[in-house]
């Protein structure tokens, strides 16, 4: 099958929906298929080039204002959208952001009878609270129901939508989405991600002690992940135990995070590992004892699907989708959003009681089994065929 992905967040972009995409892709490729990627560039020139038997097309691209480049959107890409699929000929395209790209393709699709599937990684959180000092923007009714409609109306247009959890799909038909749909999960490689794995390298280079039970984050640092709320527990938590905490990733807010250890005066007790490279990404959760996921906007959460694959229990807000990983009582905890006393409570629980975590380890490993991506690409295979006749 000739299959497009169009999307406004692709590889090597650290973001949820752009670590599915690019998985998918690959995995696609695996299977015989023929793919092509469309999607921004990394500055202001059009280019091709291969991936892994991929073929991506990038386009030229503007930064988002405030984003600090981390995302970027293709301007007025129609011409060249337009071009690239009528040399190519796809059988299906398979839709991933409602921006310029996505919208042109799907214009496109519309217009030549194509079968169009859509994966809605989007929640308005995205928009309002991508900067921490923009939260109260939340609360502001208005700017949700917009961002809402948006969505519905794009995804609308398509002729099956997926998103990673029911809870995803549920906010979606609530806000107006009557399209055909049901969730589709963004898996998780488990043969890449797994317990046993030696760190011992990645431990050392890091300066991380071995003799200390270590709590850890992962993802993006951006706003709405909330780890601000994290490291404001840490205090806490050090009352009761001697404790580590790895703050792992990149992002906007990572300057503003260190210099609130410092105000905190933790830093001696917290890693920013930073960027790191895929052979080492893996090894990372291999050197935690349980994972943090404070975020108030997933969807479902790609790091957390890591955590639980390396089979850490998980201390999570109770949330949008979250609760659909994280089993309170039986693989972590979950917390009230924003509520740091809780989180330092569970840290303080965990983090003390190493039985409880191995319990919680095989409870984590069992959840994540129906997320592997060989079932993520098989119920993608699916939903394509039975729209391509």
């Amino acid at each position: 099958m000739k299959i497009v992905i169009a999307t406004e967040a692709y590889w090597p972009l650290i973001d949820g929906g752009a670590v599915a995409e690019h998985n998918l892709t690959l995995a696609l490729v695996k299977r015989g298929h023929e793919v092509h990627v469309i999607a921004p560039s990394k500055d202001r020139s059009d280019y091709t080039e291969e991936d892994q038997g991929s073929t991506i097309h990038r386009l030229s691209a503007y930064p988002v204002p405030l984003a600090k480049n981390d995302h970027r959107l293709a301007w007025n890409p129609s011409k060249k959208i337009n071009k690239i699929l009528d040399e190519f000929q796809p059988d299906l395209v398979h839709l991933h952001n409602p921006f310029p790209i996505g919208k042109a393709v799907l214009k496109y699709c519309r217009k030549n009878n194509i079968p169009t599937v859509a994966t809605n990684h989007w929640l308005p959180e995205n928009i309002t609270t991508f900067i921490s000092k923009m939260r109260f923007m939340n609360s502001l009714n208005f700017i949700v129901k917009l961002n809402w409609a948006f969505i519905a109306k794009f995804h609308n247009k398509c002729h099956f939508v997926t998103s990673p959890t029911q809870t995803a799909i549920d906010l979606m038909v609530q806000n107006g989405l009557t399209a055909p749909c049901r969730p589709v999960s963004n898996g998780v490689e488990t043969s890449v991600f797994k317990p046993g794995q030696n760190a011992d390298v990645l431990r050392s280079r890091l300066n991380i002690p071995q003799n200390k039970p270590i709590a850890l984050y992962a993802g993006r640092l951006s706003g709405e992940k909330c780890v601000d709320d994290f490291i404001n527990a840490i205090p806490d938590v050090l009352k009761s135990v001697d404790a580590h905490f790895i703050v792992g990733g990149n992002g906007r807010e990572k300057d503003n995070l260190m210099a609130l250890t410092h105000t905190l005066n933790i830093q001696d007790h917290v890693t920013f590992p930073g960027f790191l490279d895929d052979d080492e990404f893996p090894l990372l959760y291999n050197l935690g004892d349980v994972f943090i996921m404070p975020s108030i906007c997933e969807l479902q959460s790609i790091t957390t699907l890591e955590a639980l694959a390396t089979g850490l229990p998980v201390i999570a807000a109770n949330k949008y989708a979250l609760p659909e990983l994280v089993h309170s009582g039986k693989n972590g905890y979950l917390f009230e959003p924003r509520n740091i006393t809780q989180l330092s409570e569970h840290m303080v629980t965990v983090l003390k009681d190493k039985s409880a975590r191995q319990a919680m380890s095989e409870h984590s490993l069992a959840i994540v089994q129906e997320h592997a991506l060989e079932n993520t690409v098989s119920d993608y295979e699916s939903i394509y065929r039975s729209l391509v006749t």
